[in-house]
């Protein structure tokens, strides 16, 4: 382990020291957390990259047969399409879940008392329930945007903090939804911003890891519509590459969105519950 301080996560925080906070984090955090995510998201997070691409590709070439005139009989196979959603799902729940364990392990044991199996048992033992508020929270913010789009827009934002709820203070369906709903009260604005700037940056990093495959679709697009469509394929070398690195660079970018989230749940349980505050009186008292 490194040396750096340990860095307080009950802490109340404005806008910038959410992400100052965060970004020190990862720094601190980084070796660690980059061999959690390998060792327990990584077999399904390759998966669902393979699996992207080949979608990816498929959808391509059929399109790229119909800009050159080609008679299409077929559409992208409904099968791929179905395999890569539910395993880009399961990738992302690995993702979504591992970041709460992390975190709940690193508040109640110190940044040098727990290792990866730890983050692992907490985890597992909250699997279901991930997956189960997961596809809830979902429904519930796409219903909402269904509804003119302004009620799904405030409903995303608790709905951030979910698997926090869940995985680090361990509470039922009703209580984690209403917990939800506590923490933002008042500090919603302000949330909404974290996670808005938080998506921005994000998908900007994002944007740069699929600009090869930007390049590379574009340069068929240009041959096909020159009619040279034979030079170049979309099972070409450059082509499956470019469209992996586009998609490990999504993946890898999530653990630093949720982090970000993880630091404003932090934030704001500290603003309404007052536990470290309370701790530091506590402790006051009994030295008297």
């Amino acid at each position: 382990m490194n040396n750096r301080p340990e860095i307080e996560l009950k802490r109340e925080r404005d806008f910038s020291d959410v992400f100052n906070a965060s970004f020190a984090f990862l720094s601190q955090e980084i070796k660690r957390l980059t061999r959690v995510v390998a060792m327990y998201a990584g077999v399904p997070v390759i998966i669902a990259i393979i699996m992207s691409a080949y979608y990816t590709q498929d959808t391509f070439s059929t399109m790229f047969q119909v800009m050159s005139g080609t008679n299409v009989s077929t559409i992208p196979d409904p099968m791929l399409i179905f395999l890569t959603i539910v395993i880009s799902f399961l990738a992302t729940i690995f993702l979504a879940g591992l970041i709460p364990a992390y975190m709940g392990e690193y508040e109640e044991k110190g940044k040098n008392g727990f290792g990866a199996e730890d983050v692992w048992k907490r985890f597992a033992r909250h699997f279901g329930a991930i997956i189960g508020f997961s596809i809830l929270g979902s429904i519930i913010v796409t219903v909402g945007f269904f509804l003119l789009i302004i009620p799904g827009i405030y409903l995303s934002v608790p709905m951030a903090f979910l698997l926090f709820v869940k995985v680090i203070e361990d509470k039922n369906l009703g209580d984690t939804f209403s917990r939800c709903f506590q923490l933002v009260r008042n500090n919603w604005w302000i949330t909404f911003g974290i996670i808005i700037l938080a998506y921005i940056i994000i998908s900007i990093v994002s944007w740069l890891f699929s600009v090869p495959a930007l390049i590379v679709g574009g340069i068929q697009g240009f041959l096909v519509g020159s009619g040279e469509q034979e030079a170049f394929q979309t099972d070409s070398l450059a082509f499956i590459l470019t469209t992996v690195i586009s998609g490990l660079g999504q993946y890898i970018l999530y653990p630093v969105l949720y982090i970000i989230i993880a630091f404003q749940y932090y934030s704001l349980r500290e603003q309404k519950d007052r536990d470290t505050l309370m701790g530091k009186v506590s402790a006051i008292n009994e030295e008297e």
